[in-house]
């Protein structure tokens, strides 16, 4: 019984996580020949939710994540110990630097119609 419950938590867990199913791969895509056919509803669809959208009196601006720089963390630390009745106390010290996110982006810009207008990859 046990065995039949957790079997169905997994296959639970398995169903949900490729419920979004496979993002297209952005980097075949040839963008300039969707110009003035390709709908924001068919982006929808295509690469799911923008990570970031935006709306101007011209149309809408939408922006996909297509690949993120690896975070990068470096610490430092010092300490001392002790053995048998020479014992010595410690302090330690620590400290990281991140570097600011970073990566490619594509930006799909749709005009008042939700046709696509112009499209861009950009690195920050």
């Amino acid at each position: 019984m046990k065995s039949r419950r957790l079997l169905l938590i997994v296959l639970v867990f398995l169903t949900g996580s490729c419920a979004s199913g496979p993002r297209a791969n952005l980097m075949e895509i040839d963008w300039g020949s969707r110009i003035g056919t390709y709908t924001y509803e068919e982006a929808l669809a295509e690469l799911g939710k923008p990570d970031v959208i935006g709306e101007s009196s011209e149309g809408m601006i939408a922006e996909w994540v297509i690949r993120r720089s690896p975070m990068v963390s470096v610490g430092f630390g010092f300490g001392a110990w002790g053995y048998g009745h020479h014992t010595s106390t410690g302090v330690g010290v620590g400290t990281s630097v991140t570097p600011p996110p970073s990566g490619e982006h594509l930006h799909l810009r749709f005009d008042k119609d939700g046709k696509l207008a112009a499209w861009a990859k950009v690195r920050y």
